[in-house]
């Protein structure tokens, strides 16, 4: 497990270097679309070349953009940027998700270095940037509400019963910052890709995961968590 987290980090570095380096066309279409639906941005292609590189030794990996790559060992699920449209438009808002079935999972905001990981029961977060940042934890009084935008009726709900929420648009790092917020819902297709790393990460939280309803529902307390839930399915 130490030498998948190693090596996991050190692709993150790639990409890290890569983005700081690259310039304005790593936002640019790439032509292609993705095994997950979206059109792939070049920043797309070349973060999830990194990670097949160094992560390719330990198992199958199922990636956003080039779906399956047949590997000895776990699966390993990988969404190499999420956040590609924020990446796109200069919106500080944008990461990537890595989940191993050997008990890895990490979120990492490459936009400001924020690192979310579990190794099998330890949790732990940092930055990659300010290695001695102080965390300022959250109040618990906002909901993040993931593509709010496709979901007006919904809106209308979380208005009616005075839930203040926003929508950043990376759904991967909305639900691993989720332990300090009232909760995350997210209304829409759900893909393996965005929510294997943060479910791994918060598994302990309270979750409700729901592909035919296209619904996630997750809350670290369990009572704002029916309270949400109940809101949302009403």
């Amino acid at each position: 497990m130490e030498e998948f987290t190693t090596h996991l980090f050190k692709g993150v570095e790639e990409i890290v270097e890569l983005i700081q380096s690259g310039g304005g066309e790593l936002g640019e279409e790439s032509g292609e679309v993705g095994a997950g639906g979206d059109k792939s941005l070049l920043i797309d292609l070349k973060a999830e070349e990194i990670l097949i590189s160094r992560l390719g030794r330990f198992g199958t990996i199922v990636s956003e953009e080039r779906g399956v790559v047949e590997g000895s060992g776990g699966k390993i699920v990988i969404d190499p940027i999420d956040g590609s449209y924020n990446f796109k438009n200069g919106v500080p808002y944008y990461g990537l998700s890595v989940y191993w079935e050997g008990g890895v999972g990490l979120v990492v905001n490459l936009s400001n270095g924020d690192f979310f990981l579990r190794e099998k029961e330890k949790k732990s977060r940092g930055n990659l940037f300010h290695p001695n940042k102080k965390w300022i934890k959250g109040k618990g009084e906002v909901v993040i509400f993931e593509k709010a935008y496709e979901n007006l009726e919904l809106c209308k709900k979380l208005q009616k019963h005075r839930v203040k929420f926003r929508s950043p648009g990376a759904l991967s790092l909305s639900l691993a910052y989720g332990e300090e917020y009232r909760g995350v819902i997210f209304r829409g297709k759900i893909r393996e890709f965005d929510i294997a790393g943060p479910k791994f990460y918060n598994r302990e939280l309270n979750w409700y995961i729901s592909p035919e309803e296209e619904l996630i529902v997750m809350a670290p307390d369990p009572a704002e968590f029916q309270t949400l839930l109940q809101i949302v399915k009403g």
